[in-house]
């Protein structure tokens, strides 16, 4: 559990649905990992897609994060990070509000279905002659 200081994303970042972090507090989890973030003083988390920043004093996040994890710029924000398996991805990749995510991965995992649905369909008559 660490606690830093809230900061807003850096110019460069302005749009995008993602978390800077120092690498010291990441866990184990890489660049452009999924974790689950949790503000350890009201129980809010969600997960967030992690990126590195150069400074270990601040951490740096969006609006809507910060909304979502009941926190305000400038504030002291107690948290802890949490590495995700495959069904945590998948949450953040279906749930992002970011249309450059979210659309593609619900259009693959449609694409999954009717894979299914095809072989469903397609090996009964083939495995019955």
């Amino acid at each position: 559990m660490a606690t830093l200081p809230v900061c807003g994303l850096p110019p460069g970042d302005a749009g995008r649905h993602l978390v800077r972090l120092h690498h010291s507090y990441r866990s184990s989890v890489s660049r452009f990992g999924i974790a689950r973030l949790v503000n350890e003083e009201n129980g809010k988390g969600l997960y967030v897609l992690l990126l590195g920043h150069a400074d270990p004093g601040h951490i740096f996040m969006p609006f809507d994060i910060r909304l979502a994890l009941g926190i305000e710029k400038g504030a002291l924000l107690k948290f802890s990070v949490r590495q995700t398996g495959l069904w945590g991805k998948l949450r953040w990749y279906l749930g992002s509000p970011d249309p450059a995510v979210h659309l593609p991965a619900w259009l693959a995992m449609m694409g999954v279905v009717l894979t299914v649905l095809g072989l469903v369909l397609t090996l009964p008559p083939l495995l019955g002659e």
